[in-house]
């Protein structure tokens, strides 16, 4: 099918595929497992070595043009890539996350490839030896704290809703019912199985059982957790709460240290309703996962104020 431009290299492309699968998997998991898991290494640094790789080692059909050759490139990082996420059992959800950021870099370093011409002067070789230079200094963030940006934030959801104070006292002593219809954005995050609220007073702890199916097979390659939920201050117009424990699958992406309602009436059935959360994004480029948490806690913000804590049933 192909009739490679280095005969010297002409092993099946299976073969080729394997290789990089592998190599992969295993800087991969190194990477997992040291101190750099949730640094930019892992989200610039391996899509740039991926995209090198399959340029250098994936055959080239003769007369192929620089378009082709692009979109071959990207097919072929993107084949590493689920590749290595399904032996290292990576969850659907994480692959999604990554896939954007992933594609960026590995696009990016394929066009800065193929425009570089193969026999370089001088002046080419001073062209192409900036792109590793911009991927080694952004793979540098958070590899310590040093070079990590700001980590901690507060959203906030603020609403006018037509209930009382003392209905929403009473809605949040009722048990929670999480039915209400989620945005396509909140919808891939798993919601809680069960929910252990026991009394509604200060110093209580509540529960929450979460079970995340990685694969979408239920029993297969799942992962499951729970949060404790600790109801640090109680007064008719403030809820402060505090995580004591949280070993659910999104521990690993982001911290959140605890929650906080302010009820301000307006009027007798009318009530301004403040939700803050607080939390520390774990992930790193900030860039790039500090807007993405931002966007899911905001909308889980405004889901809990309008369909948890002023719902009027």
């Amino acid at each position: 099918m192909f009739e490679s431009e280095h005969s010297e290299r002409n092993w099946p492309i299976w073969i080729r595929y394997f290789f990089l699968i592998g190599l992969f998997c295993i800087i991969t998991r190194l990477i997992l497992d040291s101190q750099f898991r949730q640094s930019s290494v892992l989200y610039i640094l391996v899509p740039y070595l991926v995209a090198v790789a399959v340029y250098k080692l994936l055959p080239r059909p003769r007369g192929e043009t620089r378009m082709a050759r692009f979109w071959r490139g990207l097919l072929g990082t993107l084949i590493v890539m689920l590749g290595t996420s399904a032996i290292l059992f990576e969850g659907f959800l994480c692959v999604l996350m990554f896939l954007p950021i992933y594609l960026l870099f590995a696009a990016l370093t394929l066009i800065v490839l193929l425009l570089t011409p193969e026999e370089k002067d001088r002046s080419h070789r001073l062209k192409s030896s900036i792109l590793p230079l911009v991927i080694a200094i952004a793979s540098l963030e958070g590899v310590n704290q040093t070079l990590s940006g700001q980590r901690e934030y507060t959203i906030s959801q603020t609403i006018i809703a037509e209930v009382s104070v003392e209905q929403i006292n009473n809605n949040l002593r009722e048990p929670i019912h999480l039915n209400a219809k989620r945005s396509p954005f909140l919808s891939l995050f798993p919601l809680p199985t069960r929910v252990d609220a026991g009394t509604f007073k200060e110093g209580d702890i509540h529960k929450a059982f979460f079970s995340y199916h990685r694969w979408g097979i239920q029993g297969f390659n799942s992962k499951h957790g729970e949060v404790w939920l600790k109801l640090a201050e109680l007064t008719p117009y403030k809820i402060r709460t505090e995580v004591l424990k949280d070993t659910s699958y999104f521990s690993h992406y982001l911290t959140i240290h605890g929650t906080e309602i302010n009820l301000r009436p307006i009027s007798d059935d009318r009530t301004e309703i403040e939700l803050l959360i607080h939390y520390r994004r774990d992930l790193d480029p900030s860039w790039y996962f500090g807007p993405l948490q931002k966007m899911a806690l905001e909308e889980s913000a405004e889901y809990l104020a309008k369909h948890v804590i002023a719902r009027n049933e």
